[in-house]
């Protein structure tokens, strides 16, 4: 009698541990997107205290030391997860992110070129293999990713059209940059503002230029541009080549 209420037992106790797990990752995801990340990485490791086979807390563990620049800690856990999840793109599509992020765009497209195999649909991929060779200065390669990028509507779309009128900009095809972005500022993409205000700048249309940037500033006064944007903006103002 009492092996057969242990034998009855087990299974319960096996379906508490993985409910346990699955929370605790899940709290720990939730956590990283709040920008908590000390509570995340405390919850990815009691994910992996219950249950080793939760292995999206190791790939989580490398987000987490990659946002805090921790380069070698995160390297060690996207490796980690890659050798425990050799079919799962994550691994090598985050470990790609910290590539560029640490200046290694040649390391960073071999990982691109395993995440794509691995899944070939996944825009992300297009928009960061495009960004590798946009580093690495092959024009024609990233423009190709780029393009790609624009075929399927959601979270890169637009930042790929951006970035493909920047390889337009930088191969002397500011005509060609200035068409695809016009309609995009008109959506009120901010960063769009930024590409034409450069485009612009490289015609010393100045005028052009500074109201470019005040739009960008106006929409994203706080944007990853902002600085440079105010920068560039009081140059023109003391030189007098653009009055606001």
């Amino acid at each position: 009698m009492q092996i057969f209420l242990i034998l009855c037992l087990i299974p319960l106790t096996i379906d508490i541990d993985d409910l346990s797990a699955q929370l605790h990752l899940d709290t720990g995801l939730a956590y990283m997107q709040q920008g908590l990340l000390e509570q995340a990485e405390e919850e990815f490791h009691l994910t992996l205290d219950i249950s080793e086979d939760y292995h999206s807390a190791v790939l989580g563990l490398g987000m987490v030391h990659a946002i805090r620049q921790s380069w070698d800690s995160a390297t060690n856990y996207f490796k980690r997860y890659i050798e425990t999840c050799p079919g799962d793109y994550r691994g090598f599509y985050e470990l790609s992110k910290l590539y560029l992020e640490t200046d290694k765009p040649d390391s960073a497209v071999i990982m691109l070129d395993n995440a794509f195999i691995r899944a070939p649909t996944v825009p992300e991929i297009w928009l960061q293999t495009g960004r590798a060779w946009l580093e690495l200065g092959e024009m024609d390669a990233a423009e190709i990713w780029f393009s790609k990028g624009l075929q399927s509507e959601g979270s890169t779309d637009l930042e790929s059209l951006v970035l493909l009128a920047s390889v337009y900009r930088r191969t002397s095809r500011g005509a060609e940059a200035r068409v695809i972005l016009l309609p995009v500022i008109e959506r009120g993409y901010a960063p769009a503002c930024w590409e034409l205000a450069r485009v612009y700048l490289g015609w010393d249309d100045y005028l052009r230029a500074g109201d470019a940037i005040s739009r960008y500033l106006m929409l994203s006064p706080e944007g990853y541009y902002a600085d440079s944007a105010l920068l560039v903006l009081e140059e023109l103002g003391e030189s007098g080549r653009y009055i606001p």
